[in-house]
């Protein structure tokens, strides 16, 4: 699940307007439970009616680092723009019922603009069709929801049927709509011999050119399920023969090889979760974590993209994360609370 939501994040931290955000708003309970929403320099601090009805797995998928604080507040660390999504969700909360508001709000509960293929309406019902109808979430806003197959899906919504599909469909058919490259990405990435193994991405009209420390650590065969055709040119040299869509494939994996943000994401939930960590360190190549527990490290899953880390004790882990060290512990201080 890692793989696929982080493409999102990133255009939240460079854009932060409504349509980007207000994904959340469902996770959060809906408008009606959201009470006050305040802000510091990196958190989300939020006064709810209940924070049971928070779905705190599911944010953790875009923010990591999400604390309970008591039945009615809860803090998600977002980042430096805190103020910036602070202002936008206050905007949500207040706003009317637009249709442009009911597609934003509707849209995470089908599954996400990934899961939808088609959108149709009659006079009062949403006719979706989906990749996976068990993907749509049935117990939010929309009390009659039918799934006709495991690709259609049925929404009931009233007389406003009409504009409400044609909402969505304005959003699905955005040119700034995710593709699934950034997903392809960051599963490429542990095939390829993790972070550390690339050294550069290329390409030309139809191929990914991947310079790295050593090809031999490449896992052509698992690659060869979604991309046929792999050459080894030298020890240090693959090439993924991936089509026309190559060049935004190689552009979204040099974003994921350079964004900390990104990294520490990923990393977060594999070290046992914001609330494993005491306190973050660095050395020239390595990050060093104070934890809790060790044994919540998922070491085997960190391996696929760094493979050199190390269990000092039951309190202390490495991860030999390259030169830029520095910048990744800076990332991650952020995040820890």
């Amino acid at each position: 699940m890692l793989f696929n939501l982080f493409n999102k994040k990133e255009k939240i931290d460079n854009h932060s307007n409504e349509e980007e955000i207000s994904f959340l708003v469902p996770l959060l309970g809906g408008r009606e439970n959201i009470i006050k929403v305040n802000n510091c320099a990196t958190r989300l601090r939020l006064e709810v009616n209940d924070t049971n009805k928070i779905n705190i797995e599911e944010i953790k998928k875009y923010y990591p680092a999400v604390q309970k604080i008591s039945d009615k507040e809860v803090h998600i660390v977002v980042g430096t723009n805190a103020s910036v999504i602070a202002d936008v969700l206050r905007k949500i909360i207040v706003s009317d019922d637009s249709f442009c508001n009911m597609a934003l709000m509707i849209l995470p509960l089908l599954g996400g603009r990934e899961n939808i293929i088609k959108v149709n309406n009659c006079a009062t019902r949403l006719r979706l069709e989906v990749k996976n109808a068990d993907k749509v979430n049935e117990e939010k806003y929309y009390p009659v929801i039918q799934k006709i197959s495991n690709t259609e899906v049925h929404v009931v919504v009233g007389i406003k049927a009409f504009e409400l599909a044609d909402e969505l469909s304005k959003i699905l058919n955005d040119s700034d709509a995710n593709t699934d490259y950034s997903n392809r990405a960051w599963l490429l990435i542990p095939m390829l011999g993790g972070i550390e193994n690339i050294v550069k991405v290329n390409n030309c009209a139809t191929r990914l050119r991947l310079n790295l420390k050593d090809a031999n650590k490449v896992n052509a065969e698992e690659i060869k399920k979604y991309y046929p055709a792999v050459q080894k040119i030298s020890d240090t040299e693959l090439h993924i023969i991936v089509g026309t869509s190559v060049s935004e494939l190689a552009e979204d994996l040099e974003k994921l090889l350079g964004s900390q943000t990104l990294k520490t994401s990923l990393l977060l939930p594999l070290v046992g979760g914001i609330e494993n960590i005491i306190k973050v360190n660095n050395c020239a190549t390595r990050l060093r974590l104070e934890i809790k527990d060790a044994d919540k490290i998922n070491i085997e899953e960190i391996k696929k993209y760094y493979p050199a880390v190390e269990k000092i004790n039951n309190n202390e882990v490495h991860i030999i994360v390259g030169t830029d060290a520095n910048l990744l512990a800076d990332e991650f201080k952020k995040f820890v609370i």
